[in-house]
């Protein structure tokens, strides 16, 4: 005797969720060991602790802008891994979410180019600084339109990532200057500093979209 049985559906949250943190979490690991791989190349010739983890911050923000840009690009891909309702939805936002992608990727490339400056790394000090500001003053560029554009959520969203980041910076980035001043850690360097900026940032972005419950599987 055969019976009807269903398929059971696939649970929401598996595919909103777990899936797409998944594969997130799988291409930024081949980036960051082909980043790696790079910088220990004879093209590189190898990079400083600082230098090394600021590279890779980087390519975390070009991983993040390459990621929303295909989402937007093709609306059909992107509703399976970007946490929205439906393609149409990334349709209706395409020209923000292509700026912030495209700004975000910006952002990481400046970073790269600093951590590749010389004297540890292949690129001339000049072209670090072009490359380094012009990436940075673009993508803040980029930024002004879209929060203009956004919704009274989103603004909200964006006033207390604000809030959060300076609180984080004050604590991390205070912390370590006091435990430093005090001869209990080494000084930051530079770059140390910058890209604790990156970090905390990214993490007060995520840590204010939470609070709003836009991380919950749509």
């Amino acid at each position: 005797m055969m019976t009807d049985e269903k398929t059971p559906a696939t649970p929401r949250w598996v595919k909103k969720l777990l899936i797409p943190a998944l594969i997130g979490a799988a291409v930024g690991f081949g980036a960051s060991m082909a980043a790696l791989q790079f910088i220990d190349s004879p093209a590189v010739g190898g990079l400083g602790k600082s230098a090394s983890i600021a590279a890779l911050v980087g390519v975390l923000y070009i991983v993040i802008g390459l990621g929303v840009a295909i989402g937007t690009a093709s609306p059909n891909v992107g509703a399976r891994f970007l946490n929205v309702e439906d393609a149409d939805e990334l349709r209706e936002q395409k020209k923000l979410l292509t700026a912030s992608g495209a700004g975000m990727g910006l952002w990481g490339m400046a970073l790269i180019a600093l951590a590749l400056a010389a004297p540890d790394g292949p690129v001339p000090q000049a072209a670090a600084l072009a490359l380094g500001a012009g990436g940075l003053v673009i993508g803040a560029a980029l930024s002004i339109p879209v929060y203009r554009q956004c919704d009274e959520l989103m603004r909200a969203v964006n006033l207390e990532a604000g809030a959060i980041s300076y609180a984080l910076v004050l604590v991390v980035v205070g912390g370590w200057a006091m435990l430093a001043h005090l001869g209990y850690a080494a000084a930051p360097q530079p770059l140390d500093l910058l890209t604790l900026f990156y970090v905390l940032v990214l993490l007060a972005s995520f840590i204010a979209t939470g609070r709003r419950g836009m991380l919950t599987p749509r």
